[in-house]
């Protein structure tokens, strides 16, 4: 079971414990704590919703329901709403500070959370594999391999190219690239799946953004300190389609 169907069945369900849960928990102690924070998080929610009610909220609720021939049938907020509310703002509190929790996925479409996943997922399982090489790729190497993708690239890559190569990707392809960057090597994948708008994620350490190019998607990884908005947005820039 890879890293990301862990996390979907742990967040579906934090007390399951199957064979294969328990496996990947003993496997990896990133998910170990994963789980330990899920479990934490589920139990703040569970207190910020036990929340005391007084006696007679019964008594109340049939006065409001028989009173409610006030002028424009006004509602004034009960003391059962005000603590459904304030029960509500503790739980949304207590998982934004949930701090191994990704809650990118919140803010950005499915497609867009999903490419960011599966790069990391493609990042660390082959970053041990080409941490040593250098193939001192050309620009002529580049837009071979950017060919299935129907785009090139107008101008020299800025940065040097130590690896170049195509991969799977989820349910597509990519572009898996790795140049060098400020902070350390910079992992680029480029696929056809579409994304709508600029997203940068965090993840294991490291950062990334989910960058729209045309009716493709431009995914950089890199080490924290990395200005990967800037490293995109000049990538982006000299990334031409080929009928262009």
């Amino acid at each position: 079971m890879d890293e990301l169907e862990f996390r979907r069945r742990v967040m579906s369900d934090p007390k399951q414990r199957d064979s294969d849960i328990v496996e990947a928990m003993q496997n990896s102690e990133a998910n170990s704590k994963f789980v330990d924070d899920i479990m934490d998080l589920d139990v703040q929610i569970a207190k910020a919703m036990n929340v005391d009610v007084p006696d007679d909220l019964a008594d109340r609720i049939l006065f409001n329901q028989t009173s409610s021939s006030q002028p424009n049938n006004l509602v004034k907020p009960t003391f059962a709403r005000r603590a459904m509310a304030m029960a509500a703002s503790v739980a949304f509190m207590a998982g934004l500070l949930a701090g191994q929790l990704n809650w990118s996925n919140l803010l950005v479409t499915e497609a867009q959370a999903s490419l960011a996943d599966t790069a990391m997922e493609h990042f660390m399982a082959e970053k041990a594999f080409i941490a040593n090489i250098d193939e001192q790729v050309s620009l002529s190497q580049i837009n071979a391999k950017m060919l299935p993708f129907a785009y090139q690239l107008a101008n020299q890559f800025p940065y040097h190219v130590y690896y170049l190569n195509h991969c799977g990707f989820g349910d597509s392809n990519a572009l898996h690239m790795v140049f060098e960057g400020k902070q350390g090597k910079v992992t680029l994948f480029m696929t056809s799946v579409s994304s709508q708008s600029s997203v940068n994620f965090v993840d294991k350490g490291m950062i990334g953004v989910v960058e729209p190019v045309g009716d493709a998607s431009l995914i950089l990884v890199a080490h924290e300190g990395e200005d990967v908005a800037i490293i995109a947005e000049n990538i982006a820039k000299i990334i031409k389609p080929n009928d262009a």
